[in-house]
């Protein structure tokens, strides 16, 4: 997928719902990481995930990987060592979870070919699309980078693939955690109290609203993954190419 270091222009559409959603998410969690309270995914030192799940992702371009490898690189230093940042080769945009990560996943993967399927159905005749990703925000265990889709083409999509799975009497595993509207993608999760929570939170404050770039979203991939969407884990089923014009929605 290509992309672009360039932060979207005004003439651009915001977003002000996802803007007010990752506000949200930031205001929530700063006084905890500010304090150094935060949750610990400690188990991504303890070994490889058992479990799996399905989900539909879209992968950033080389530029923008690099330019948020230079953020993680950024926090890291301020939030010490032992932080956990997302491999280059491990960033994506969930587009949608079929069934969330568990060690019971063999049941449900018995019906791959009525997921791919419906995936297929859901995607053709969509046209790429782009998401400007600008700033951070956080979650007591996590930093994410604020990603703002330019039209609604990922809401089409998600709204597509709800569709077609339901009709194949697929539909009781989605948005079991929450329902997906963020277009964010994960670049840190906390493994242990940062060493210097002051440090810590000025970084974050001076990432906050840092441009990032923007995702072309040409394709999408189906996988097979575990929770982290680690590479050693992940089984590309599909790539499906985004490949309609504007005009054919």
């Amino acid at each position: 997928m290509n992309d672009s270091l360039l932060p979207f222009t005004p003439d651009q559409p915001d977003r002000p719902d996802l803007r007010a959603h990752y506000d949200a998410m930031w205001t929530g969690a700063w006084p905890h990481v500010a304090a150094g309270v935060v949750d610990l995914e400690t188990h991504l030192t303890g070994g490889r995930d058992p479990g799996r799940g399905l989900t539909v992702i879209a992968r950033p371009g080389p530029a923008l990987a690099a330019r948020c490898a230079a953020v993680q690189d950024r926090i890291v230093a301020a939030g010490g060592p032992a932080q956990i940042p997302q491999a280059q080769a491990d960033l994506h945009l969930t587009v949608l979870s079929l069934f969330s990560v568990t060690d019971e996943f063999a049941p449900h993967l018995a019906y791959g070919d009525a997921y791919a399927a419906g995936v297929r159905e859901a995607v053709a005749g969509l046209p790429a699309f782009d998401v400007d990703f600008t700033g951070i925000t956080i979650s007591r265990g996590a930093v994410v980078a604020c990603g703002f889709p330019r039209d609604d083409t990922l809401a089409v999509l998600r709204a597509g693939l709800r569709d077609a799975l339901r009709a194949r009497g697929l539909g009781a595993t989605l948005d079991e955690r929450y329902r997906l509207v963020t277009a964010h993608m994960t670049l840190l999760r906390f493994a242990s109290p940062p060493r210097d929570p002051a440090g810590l939170t000025a970084a974050l404050t001076e990432l906050r609203d840092a441009p990032l770039g923007t995702m072309r979203v040409d394709a999408v991939e189906l996988v097979v993954n575990d929770w982290y969407m680690s590479s050693e884990a992940l089984e590309v089923v599909e790539r499906l190419a985004l490949t309609g014009r504007d005009g054919d929605r």
